[in-house]
């Protein structure tokens, strides 16, 4: 999500669509780790959306060709919002390790029906959540409100595994206001990343400020990779003055204490998105989106921490593609992509 100019401030919600609550509801079975879920993994499976276009729409991909993908036929691989603003960008994609559902966040925004200066200041402080038992049919979607009155907006949700809250981590973007400025037309704040803790993508705890001494103080876009035993690294981009997308590490759990990397491209774009390779799990493509060309690129390593990364071989296909996510999936679920 292209960001601009951007405020911290105490945040009461009131939530729409979803209920906040200090406590959460006990997840439906005990979680499985990340890892364990793709051992059966056959292919992938990606959400992203087209700058010109406000849906989501959904590519795959196999194993053995693992950045070659291709489009969800019909009406199964075009997500069109119908709340909200009607428009959904930077979705999210993942599967949930406790129930195995599949779910999408996105940003609820049609930049075509307003302006970024608008969009900023008085845009949605929603995400649109679908969900999907087999990746291929789709609920029609839910519209969850995640910031109170004083945010400008919610954009770029995604969610992480959190085991020391047995929930996940939904996480995003938002800058603010002071209180007292109710038509926001002081300075802003931010943007920083916030989180909320949830089970069920339903009931949400109150947002906090993901609190970091790494993070600059315009921060959008985080990606989290968890490869286990508390280590994990995340992406994020750093727009408070031409730097990029940037990475982390930590051994601490995601509310730990996170050392810088550095970027892991030479270039100054945003969005990114980490898929790991099925064949090889040691090999990792890094996405980022040239928000002012052609969309995401992307980038190999068999080496997370060594950057910077070298360009993808092939590159990734189909261009065009903007701001997402991928997952892997399994054989039955690819054979259903497949046969759409």
């Amino acid at each position: 999500m292209r960001s601009f100019p951007s405020v911290l401030s105490a945040v009461i919600l009131a939530i729409s669509g979803a209920r906040l609550v200090q406590g959460l509801p006990a997840p439906e079975t005990s979680a499985t780790a990340l890892q364990e879920r793709a051992d059966g993994a056959a292919g992938f499976l990606s959400a992203t959306f087209l700058g010109d276009v406000p849906h989501v729409f959904l590519h795959y991909s196999k194993a053995d060709a693992p950045v070659t993908f291709s489009a969800v036929s019909g009406s199964k691989g075009e997500l069109i919002p119908t709340l909200g603003t009607g428009g959904a960008r930077d979705p999210y994609i993942f599967q949930n390790q406790v129930n195995g559902k599949f779910y999408i966040l996105a940003t609820d925004l049609d930049i075509g029906k307003t302006n970024w200066g608008d969009a900023q200041s008085h845009g949605s402080r929603s995400i649109h959540v679908w969900e999907s038992s087999d990746g291929v049919n789709w609920s029609t979607e839910r519209l969850v409100e995640l910031m109170g009155p004083t945010a400008g907006y919610v954009w770029a949700p995604s969610a992480t595994w959190d085991p020391a809250a047995n929930a996940y981590a939904v996480f995003w973007s938002s800058q603010t206001y002071a209180g007292s400025d109710a038509d926001h037309t002081g300075a802003a704040e931010g943007p920083f990343v916030y989180y909320s803790h949830t089970t069920d993508l339903i009931n949400f705890t109150t947002p906090q400020r993901w609190e970091s001494a790494n993070f600059g103080n315009k921060v959008i876009d985080q990606e989290v990779a968890d490869l286990g035993n508390g280590n994990l690294v995340r992406w994020y981009s750093d727009v408070s003055g031409g730097t990029g997308v940037v990475m982390d590490k930590t051994s601490e759990g995601l509310f730990g204490t996170w050392e810088r990397i550095g970027k892991p491209v030479d270039v100054v774009w945003e969005g990114p998105a980490i898929q790991r390779d099925i064949v090889n799990p040691s090999k990792f493509y890094l996405w980022e989106d040239n928000y002012g060309g052609p969309g995401y690129s992307c980038f190999q390593t068999t080496d997370l921490y060594t950057i910077p990364y070298a360009a993808c071989d092939p590159a990734l296909s189909p261009s065009g593609m903007r701001h997402g996510a991928v997952v892997q999936v399994d054989q039955s679920v690819l054979s259903g992509l497949e046969s759409a």
